[in-house]
């Protein structure tokens, strides 16, 4: 995204692509309609399912679902959309370098010099959207990022063996694993399925995903499942220097209650490249870049964690309110949408006084922190 928003504006744009875009990527798939608005293209193409319903499930049993009169969801094929905003960048003038993975940098006062495997870029400013692994993370942050949950992925072909599972609607399994999920998103060829869990329950996540899907009349055999990190950043750890910044995932910009990603890359990639082109003319510093994210994007991350550790907390009394309550099925559907934010979905319940409200926010990040040691040391999905 940066790189179309900086070619739009007349700026040298090269693209250092280490792998081919059209091998498959480590990624849901969901594409939230927030996400699609502030695209300035259409993505129609691309999209292989619309999801308009959720299957909620509670500790692999009690389940129920729930449908939305509009899609609040737009499942893509990872690597269709990424060779899409790939071919709209170069239509708006980046030059793409293939096999030119950036392995190491070297800032200097004017420009940074990228290495890759074959030659080397000069750079007046570097953009870091490498992914959870990120070369250039290391150069800007050398302390990693602390919050990191882990992953588990797999695509499972459609046919007779799961045919019963509906359309348009995800299946989501949640209070199994403290701090955790799994799920199956349907598409068009596929169904992505998944499971996600705080670090520390790492060991726990083949076999919570495995039971999940044999609860779902599924079975992984062959399909190649992939683990991945999904770093969440804390206010303080850098995402800009003098010379660089970072989006997306590479930025640690992901929901921490979902582990959703692609909204975040996509709008910091367009904050990065209003910041990036004033830089270029001497009008900005590429560290106003992580000063609007405190500010911006950063305050959703923030309620996303705090919202989690509230729903882990008082699992069972929320999937009830999802169950009965409209109003706030219907709230939370239209923060899918971009319609409402998440402190809009705070604020369909009555509010505490601030005071207790500190204390309920403090008491559920000790919950969900003792609830992921006590898992840890028991032998569930061992």
């Amino acid at each position: 995204m940066t790189a179309y928003a900086l070619a739009k504006k007349g700026v040298n744009v090269a693209i250092l692509e280490g792998k081919d875009p059209s091998i498959a990527k480590v990624c849901g798939g969901g594409l939230q309609l927030k996400a699609i608005r502030i695209l300035p293209f259409g993505i129609e193409e691309v999209v292989e399912r619309k999801i308009s319903g959720m299957v909620f499930q509670r500790r692999l049993r009690d389940r129920f679902t729930r449908r939305y009169g509009s899609p609040v969801t737009y499942m893509v094929n990872r690597a269709r959309f990424d060779n899409l905003l790939l071919r709209r960048a170069q239509e708006a003038g980046a030059i793409m370098f293939l096999g030119e993975k950036a392995l190491s940098l070297e800032p200097a006062a004017d420009r940074t010099k990228v290495f890759t495997g074959r030659d080397a870029f000069d750079a007046h400013a570097v953009v870091g959207a490498d992914g959870a692994g990120s070369i250039v993370r290391r150069a800007i942050n050398p302390g990693g990022i602390a919050l990191v949950q882990m992953g588990l992925i797999c695509e499972l072909r459609k046919g007779a063996g799961n045919a019963h599972i509906t359309e348009d609607v995800f299946i989501i399994d949640w209070g199994t694993v403290p701090g955790g999920y799994a799920w199956i998103f349907p598409k068009e060829a596929t169904l992505t399925v998944g499971a996600m869990v705080p670090r520390e329950l790492a060991g726990t996540l083949k076999s919570y995903l495995r039971v999940f899907l044999e609860k779902e009349g599924l079975k992984i055999k062959d399909e190649r499942i992939l683990a991945h990190p999904i770093p969440t950043r804390k206010l303080g750890e850098p995402i800009a220097s003098g010379w660089g910044v970072l989006v997306g995932d590479a930025a640690g910009l992901t929901d921490p209650f979902t582990g959703e990603g692609l909204y975040y890359a996509l709008r910091s990639g367009q904050i990065a490249a209003h910041h990036v082109a004033r830089f270029l003319t001497g009008g900005g510093r590429l560290l106003d870049y992580e000063d609007e994210i405190d500010m911006g994007l950063m305050q959703e991350i923030i309620m996303a964690g705090k919202m989690r550790s509230f729903f882990n907390t008082f699992s069972g009394y929320i999937h009830n309110l999802y169950r009965k309550n409209d109003r706030l099925w219907y709230a939370f559907c239209e923060v899918l949408r971009g319609d409402r934010t998440l402190e809009g979905l705070r604020r369909t319940r009555t509010i505490p006084p601030k005071p207790i409200l500190r204390y309920l926010e403090k008491f559920t990040s000790w919950y969900e922190a003792r609830e992921i040691g006590r898992f840890k040391n028991s032998t569930a999905f061992k």
